[in-house]
């Protein structure tokens, strides 16, 4: 059996000092603790409310990402007011909104404490096409939910219509598109994708794409004018392999002067000519 020896009065005395010294140690820790979290909360806010944490002018907004958008033209799109305090600035608002109501297919934004500023990222829609307004006078500024058709703009590869005056701040070596676009709504922008990969492969040169009559879509072609009939993403590659295939007819030097050649039908296609109607095999059509 274990003897255990007596603790005297003097080990008492110093475990219970050793104790009360780390408890001690302990409550200074903790009060530090909430010291700290609460001069860094203060901090932060104070930093964010006080004029230090705001935004006086354009200058403390960076813009990353733009190739085709300068970086005031950036800037001018954000809805902001100056001063204004970063507490106040919603950066995904902000990026939706960018995203939405301009030519932008991305974007991200951050706020910067120290020193106070707002990061801005953007990827552009990158115009592939003009659109040319059916109407004599169209509007300077398009309405909300305004039809693009009457209205003078751009559209990128997947058919997102554009405002030209949403560029009206570009980097100076930006050429337009030389490809037009006539009676674009934004109905067809589910076919545009396919049409515009189509136009692209082409071997015969398209400069328009008149798309004022649904049943009937008329390409102005290095041919001449094209009529497709209604679009058929299914169809428009074979039309313009035999639009092709078309290309020493109509450059004939005994063919009458070709009014338009017609599509609708690509395995059989016929060139309506000044005076008559005529099949590629020559026979003449009423």
């Amino acid at each position: 059996m274990t003897d255990f020896a007596p603790t005297s009065a003097e080990e008492l005395a110093t475990r219970r000092q050793r104790l009360r010294r780390q408890r001690h140690i302990r409550n200074v820790q903790a009060i530090w603790r909430v010291l700290a979290i609460s001069g860094i909360a203060a901090g932060t806010l104070w930093l964010i409310s006080h004029p230090i944490g705001m935004l006086r002018s354009r200058d403390q907004i960076s813009v990353e990402g733009n190739e085709l958008l300068s970086d005031q033209a950036v800037r001018a799109l954000l809805p902001l007011q100056y001063p204004q305090s970063l507490l106040e600035i919603k950066p995904d608002q902000i990026a939706r909104l960018l995203q939405t109501q301009s030519p932008v297919a991305y974007a991200e934004v951050t706020r910067r404490l120290l020193p106070p500023r707002l990061e801005v990222y953007v990827r552009e829609r990158r115009p592939v096409a003009v659109t040319i307004p059916t109407q004599p006078k169209p509007l300077e500024t398009p309405a909300q939910g305004s039809n693009p058709a009457h209205q003078p703009g751009l559209l990128d590869s997947q058919g997102h219509w554009m405002a030209q005056s949403s560029f009206s701040e570009i980097e100076p070596d930006f050429h337009f598109p030389e490809l037009q676009v006539k009676g674009f709504d934004t109905r067809y922008r589910p076919q545009w994708q396919s049409f515009y990969q189509a136009i692209q492969t082409s071997p015969v040169q398209v400069s328009i794409v008149d798309w004022q009559m649904p049943n009937n879509v008329i390409l102005h072609t290095q041919l001449g004018e094209v009529h497709l009939g209604i679009f058929d993403p299914q169809v428009i590659h074979q039309q313009l392999s035999t639009l092709a295939q078309l290309r020493s007819l109509t450059s004939a030097d005994n063919i009458p002067e070709v009014e338009y050649i017609d599509l609708r039908n690509p395995q059989n296609p016929a060139v309506k000519t000044t005076s008559a109607l005529r099949n590629t095999s020559g026979g003449a059509q009423p």
